[in-house]
């Protein structure tokens, strides 16, 4: 094995751990060998290869959510983005880096967008944009 393959490896166990081998989307735990990788911002809208911008996903979900990113996906599935952010302030840090503030912060502003409120309770007007980006 590669030290690049290693690494990988071992960047994979560290986010299993952090994320208490539980799919981010379905909450489920899972062994080791069912579970995959899933890019918060997918790698080919920009995002990275970091902890930050990796969680634990069962096989199904990675399917049913492919390459669209998490904000969109969960801001039409409410359970789901429950599930997600409860796993993201649950998660065990000793292992890995949580999941990036901004990446979080664009979910919740997407539930918000999703139901068409604001967190005030206000209609939001635009509802329909995605949220803007923020810094990490």
């Amino acid at each position: 094995m590669s030290r690049s393959d290693s690494a990988t490896v071992a960047r994979r166990e560290r986010i299993f751990r952090r994320d208490r081998y539980r799919c981010s989307y379905c909450g489920e735990q899972y062994l080791a060998a069912e579970l995959t990788l899933d890019h918060v911002e997918p790698r080919q809208r920009g995002g990275d290869q970091s902890e930050g911008n990796l969680v634990t996903c069962c096989r199904a979900c990675n399917a049913v959510k492919g390459g669209e990113a998490a904000w969109s996906y969960l801001a039409r599935n409410a359970e789901a983005r429950v599930r997600f952010l409860e796993a993201a302030a649950s998660c065990d840090t000793r292992h890995a880096r949580p999941v990036w503030p901004r990446l979080l912060r664009a979910i919740e502003q997407a539930g918000a967008l999703g139901s068409g409120r604001a967190a005030s309770g206000r209609l939001r007007p635009g509802a329909e944009s995605p949220p803007r980006r923020a810094d990490k």
